[in-house]
């Protein structure tokens, strides 16, 4: 089984970055939204792993805490979650999910894409009693960026840029957001 790779990032996309290790070896692994815009201002990472085995094929998943990658692995064993919509759910980022578990927020797990009322009635339900949900302590990021530092890659703008209109906010206020 592969639990970590690190190496050089040949090519990244929303959905998935291949990486290079010195083994001369690219491997294609699963990322969620999060992750690719924090390893969209690196050219090397390292990733942990869940290696997904089924009948249909094998999958690589990568994250870069070993609690992401907990938190994906119990997303994973609730029925109707797959490797892909856990990634999404992962996007809404480890606290809030976490914080929308234990305040039984069932709409901001709703407001996936993929996810309807019974699915994240089933999530919160499903992920409410484990230990690492009771016992959570939030993280404070030491090295927290304001907004003007944070530097968003073209295409991840535009996707988000185009999510918000198709939501049905003015461009006008887009813009001043995302300045």
């Amino acid at each position: 089984m592969i639990g970590y790779i690190s190496g050089k990032i040949l090519e990244i996309t929303d959905h998935s970055v291949l990486i290079l290790p010195e083994g001369g070896v690219g491997y294609e692994i699963g990322i969620n939204e999060i992750t690719f815009a924090n390893l969209a201002i690196r050219e090397d990472t390292a990733l942990y792993i869940y290696h997904h085995i089924t009948e249909g094929g094998q999958s690589l998943f990568g994250f870069e805490t070993l609690e992401e990658k907990r938190l994906f692995t119990e997303l994973i064993k609730i029925s109707g979650v797959g490797g892909k919509v856990a990634l999404q759910i992962l996007s809404l980022g480890k606290n809030r999910l976490i914080s929308a578990v234990q305040e039984d927020d069932k709409r901001t797990i709703e407001s996936i894409k993929g996810i309807g009322k019974k699915m994240a009635e089933k999530i919160v339900l499903e992920l409410k009693d484990k230990d690492f949900v009771k016992n959570y302590v939030w993280e404070q990021s030491t090295h927290k960026k304001s907004p003007e530092q944070i530097s968003l890659p073209k295409t991840l703008r535009e996707n988000i840029s185009a999510t918000l209109q198709n939501m049905g906010y003015q461009m006008r206020d887009i813009e001043r957001v995302m300045l």
